[in-house]
């Protein structure tokens, strides 16, 4: 009975009526957050393997200075179509927190935590069911609140002015925590049924990358990641594993403009390696992404240095609805100033995105908002 009754709760978590759930985004084990600073946002990702606050590349943490210590907080919006109906939902979460020093005169070092994989959510639904010679009423109600999260120690060397390069280890970590309940109409008679479970997951990876300067005001930057074992456990067993996904990245840089950046960004991520963790409803999927965007100086505030930052990514989701792929267009805005004599930015972004598939749309909004303090 065991072995079934495991394979029954991985499933609970990675379908779920979408009319209740809310959220196209959310399916399989949850949304892939990017693991982007707020800066990195308002490009829509198209700095992140040049920007030290993100942990993608490690082959850019040199770029933080003599050290450095970022965090944000990113609220979701979102509303589908399901039915004919319109349903609102809320997330917030705290995607990236990076800190990290310089380790002698070349070496620098970092530990990051982020967000891989976001996954809150409530179904509920009208069921009926046989108790004896009768049928009878009842609501079946399931929450999930969890997340699969990238805990990352970095140390990136520069060779030269033209060339940086950095190697990292990844431990994944998380949980979701279910509540299943079956409420009857007829509480009196018949009570309430409910089970409380934690899944739990652990998992490992390598990444390395580099920084280099190719050309005159052109940066070349790209970073791979190599997923090891993942597992899922219920309690003290082991209910499934499979493989963390892996991911390639490239992106091209120009900053020949004065004090602004301009630059594209594509990256492949190998999600179909976790598919055995799940069910055959799981419908996970390699995705490729393309990102475009600019950081540009903008007007001086009090003396403070301003940017203004816009960008447009597109990627499908890795997990897919009824069958059906995801997609997901952005369109990205964002804002940052320096204070402190520049020893601290604020940025500030809002993402913009139309997500499809399986013949429903969502529309989702993201604001992130983050500190960065370099002393």
């Amino acid at each position: 009975m065991r072995p079934c009754l495991i394979t029954a709760l991985v499933a609970s978590c990675v379908a779920a009526p979408l009319a209740a759930q809310g959220s196209l985004s959310l399916q399989g084990f949850g949304y892939p957050t990017g693991q982007i600073s707020a800066r990195a946002a308002g490009t829509a990702s198209a700095l992140a393997e040049t920007d030290p606050s993100s942990p993608i590349n490690p082959g850019a943490l040199p770029a933080g200075g003599r050290s450095v210590f970022s965090f944000q907080i990113d609220p979701e919006f979102r509303h589908v179509i399901v039915g004919g109906r319109g349903v609102s939902t809320k997330t917030v979460r705290f995607p990236v927190i990076t800190f990290g020093a310089k380790a002698g005169t070349r070496g620098f070092i970092a530990a990051s935590f982020a967000t891989l994989l976001d996954r809150t959510w409530d179904a509920s639904y009208s069921d009926t069911v046989q108790v004896g010679v009768d049928r009878v009423p009842s609501t079946v109600s399931t929450s999930v609140r969890g997340a699969i999260n990238d805990a990352r120690i970095a140390y990136a060397w520069t060779f030269s002015e033209r060339l940086q390069v950095g190697v990292a280890f990844h431990a994944f970590t998380g949980g979701n925590r279910m509540r299943l309940e079956r409420l009857f109409a007829d509480s009196t008679t018949f009570g309430t049924l409910s089970q409380f479970t934690n899944l739990s997951y652990a998992g490992s990876a390598v990444s390395a990358g580099v920084v280099s300067r190719v050309l005159e005001h052109w940066y070349a930057a790209g970073s791979l990641r190599l997923g090891g074992t993942m597992r899922t456990r219920l309690d003290d067993s082991l209910a499934t594993h499979a493989n963390a996904p892996n991911r390639f990245g490239a992106s091209l840089t120009y900053d020949g403009i004065p004090g602004s950046q301009l630059a594209v960004r594509v990256a492949h991520e190998q999600w179909s390696r976790m598919q055995s963790l799940g069910t055959a409803a799981l419908n996970a999927r390699d995705v490729t992404e393309l990102a475009v965007g600019a950081d540009i100086a903008g007007p001086k505030f009090q003396g403070a240095v301003t940017q203004v930052r816009l960008g447009a990514r597109s990627r499908d989701l890795p997990f897919g609805w009824n069958g059906h792929a995801v997609s997901e267009q952005t369109l990205a805005f964002g804002a940052g100033s320096t204070f402190a004599r520049g020893w601290a930015s604020f940025d500030v972004s809002l993402q913009r995105s139309a997500r499809k598939g399986g013949g429903l749309r969502e529309t989702g909004t993201i604001l992130s908002v983050g500190l960065t303090v370099r002393p």
